[in-house]
């Protein structure tokens, strides 16, 4: 993480309301029909390279820390998503990216030689095979597979895993299979978000996230705070969690326009790479949020409540899972004799560990990519 990461990061422990996360949509495209994303209903016209990176340097002057590269549609179809990824990487930012984990192998080679901090794999399922549907499919366990077992030193593998009533009765074999098949990648539990809202679905209905409390594994990531969240997201029907949803964080649309968060737009038409966005974004009302019925999307819940003190002995657990092995040494230290000796075991073999070169990447053998304006829409 760059000095640029750090700064910013410190300067909102203090200025809770200075913009600090950007979701950027690269594309509406995709090549899968997922039931329950709308993302691709609407076709938006891309802002090429060029404008891809002015749109990088707006959301560097304003300020923002992390940018994940999410909330549209596949990203990898874009020809320059590593030329993106890279550029926002050069101006000292945390870059993510979010994909189906249906790409070919060439692409997500590119991807791990990118200097992308965070890749995240949408994975529903490890049964069967319910592509272009959902994210469930051996093509897709595949692709986690590759990641996982190139993934090069400093870089993150995140299995997102949303949670309805489809899957609900799958959520242990789902952790446990990841915990066996990938042990570099760590598992994320998102219990479905419904309402009104663009990535909504209204037909589905609230999963009881009782499921949270009781599944373990040395890979998955649920903090105490954001399991007590999705409770009372399930139980509320209203569920106001202090979103600051426009100012902590929001959504760039591949057109370059600005919505408040990935479900909402704002309430006067923004567009960045308008040349008096930043006045009308300093002047924008965004207090239609308390309009909305709540979420646990993990992307803002927790970047938000990362702020708050009281979360972050739940966050310096997550980092502990990020930062070590299931099987390293220093765990079965923490386990034995406490935290601290556990911490000291780490910070110990971290300065005495030899770095280890990047692991070789197969070179795949070359597919016909598909265009993208000859790729099914769908979620």
């Amino acid at each position: 993480m760059t000095p640029k990461f750090w700064f910013r990061t410190i300067r909102n422990l203090f200025l809770r309301h200075r913009p600090y996360f950007a979701h950027l949509a690269l594309t509406h495209v995709c090549n899968l029909r997922c039931r329950f994303c709308h993302i691709p209903e609407e076709r938006i016209k891309e802002v090429d390279t060029e404008g891809m990176q002015r749109i990088i340097d707006r959301l560097d002057r304003m300020g923002i820390a992390v940018l994940s590269i999410s909330g549209g549609g596949e990203p990898l179809l874009r020809p320059d998503f590593a030329t993106i990824l890279n550029y926002a990487a050069g101006r000292g930012l945390y870059v993510k990216i979010t994909s189906n984990g249906t790409m070919s192998r060439a692409k997500y080679a590119a991807l791990l030689a990118s200097r992308v901090s965070e890749i995240a794999i949408s994975l529903d399922g490890v049964r069967g095979d319910d592509l272009p549907y959902s994210h469930v499919g051996p093509k897709l366990l595949e692709s986690v597979a590759f990641l996982n077992d190139h993934l090069p030193p400093g870089k993150l593998l995140t299995l997102n895993v949303t949670i309805s009533e489809t899957n609900r009765d799958q959520v242990e074999d789902i952790v446990a299979t990841c915990a066996r098949r990938f042990p570099n990648a760590r598992v994320w539990l998102n219990p479905v978000v419904v309402g009104q809202g663009k990535l909504r679905v209204p037909r589905q209905a609230k999963v009881n996230p009782e499921f949270m409390q009781r599944v373990q594994s040395p890979t998955l990531l649920t903090p105490g705070f954001y399991k007590q969240g999705c409770a009372d997201y399930y139980c509320d029907e209203t569920y106001n969690w202090g979103c600051l949803a426009g100012e902590f964080f929001f959504d760039i649309k591949p057109n370059g326009d600005f919505w408040i968060c990935q479900d909402h737009p704002a309430k006067t038409p923004l567009n960045i790479l308008d040349d008096d966005f930043e006045q009308k974004y300093r002047e924008a009302d965004f207090s239609h949020r308390r309009n909305c019925s709540g979420c646990t999307y993990s992307c803002y819940w927790i970047t938000q409540k990362s702020f708050e003190p009281r979360t972050w002995p739940g966050l310096a657990e997550m980092w502990w899972k990020c930062s070590t092995r299931p099987d390293e040494p220093c765990r079965q230290t923490a386990e034995r004799h406490g935290w601290i000796a556990g911490l000291l075991h780490f910070c110990a073999t971290r300065a005495f560990m030899p770095k280890e070169p990047s692991p070789r990447l197969a070179q795949p053998e070359p597919k016909a990519e598909i265009a993208p304006d000859a790729v099914g829409i769908g979620g």
